[in-house]
């Protein structure tokens, strides 16, 4: 039989324990006293940080995606940013912007031609504004009985004019491009959760997406999405196109939560 030094001692959340047999109290303070930490101890440590590299972690700072259950691709965001977003469920954090439209079990075609509407708008917006505001009323009216956006419509009778779509994003386009290193048309950059790296939210190939993303990303939270750049540098300090920024913001929002890009509602950001 092993002799009583030779019984091996292990430590465990401050309490000793002698493997093999007992311990005599001379022999615990001889192992304390010999190990050199005559006053060492042990606290609870909590379960730490999640490991960034985990599959769907997203780095503090960045933007995080996430894709709707049984939704469709919107034209404008990147392929590789759809195939590689994770679905949204109940414990994805309330800050990811939530991907997809429509829903493929409910009347799918009838989501898909809203889209197109909304899409072909856009295109023909950039030379007629009655177009925009057109659509975009469709869009307030229709969204008012979709739970998805019924809370991100504003009421018309709110503004005292028109906004002047059209002018206010051909400029912010064309200022954009200006300042943004190498004419990066890409508003807003997000977390690729499978490659874990950040790439173009958009498909930057899509006309109306870098016409409309750039707006979007100044209106909504400037320095959670998009690069920090503000609506007054994409506006090159006009005070006609400021002016249109307050009263556009609403419908941005909403044309591209109903294209499916949606940001979560404002206090997700404050948590």
């Amino acid at each position: 039989m092993a002799s009583a030094l030779q019984k091996t001692v292990r430590i465990e959340r401050g309490t000793i324990w002698v493997l093999g047999g007992l311990a005599t109290a001379s022999f615990v303070v001889a192992a304390i006293l010999g190990s050199g930490c005559s006053s060492t101890q042990f606290h609870e440590e909590g379960p730490g940080q999640p490991d960034s590299r985990t599959y769907g972690a997203v780095p503090a700072g960045l933007v995080g995606v996430c894709k709707r259950p049984f939704s469709m691709q919107p034209e404008i965001v990147s392929d590789v940013m759809w195939e590689h977003a994770e679905e949204c469920r109940s414990d994805t954090p309330r800050d990811y912007l939530r991907l997809g439209y429509g829903n493929l079990n409910k009347e799918p075609d009838k989501a898909r031609a809203k889209h197109k509407r909304i899409m072909q708008a856009l295109k023909d917006g950039e030379e007629d504004n009655i177009a925009v505001l057109n659509v975009l009323r469709a869009v307030r009216d229709e969204g008012m009985d979709d739970p998805e956006l019924k809370d991100r419509v504003s009421r018309e009778s709110a503004r005292p004019e028109a906004c002047d779509f059209s002018y206010l994003l051909n400029v912010m386009h064309d200022q954009a491009l200006k300042l943004r290193p190498g004419s990066d048309p890409c508003a807003v950059y997000a977390y690729d959760q499978s490659d874990r790296q950040e790439i173009c939210l958009f498909d930057t190939e899509v006309e109306q997406a870098v016409w409309l993303s750039g707006a979007w990303a100044c209106m909504t939270r400037t320095g959670v999405v998009g690069k920090g750049e503000s609506c007054h540098k994409l506006c090159a300090f006009d005070d006609y196109c400021s002016r249109q920024v307050s009263c556009a913001q609403p419908d941005i929002d909403l044309a591209l939560c109903a294209l499916g890009v949606c940001l979560p509602e404002a206090d997700a950001f404050a948590e």
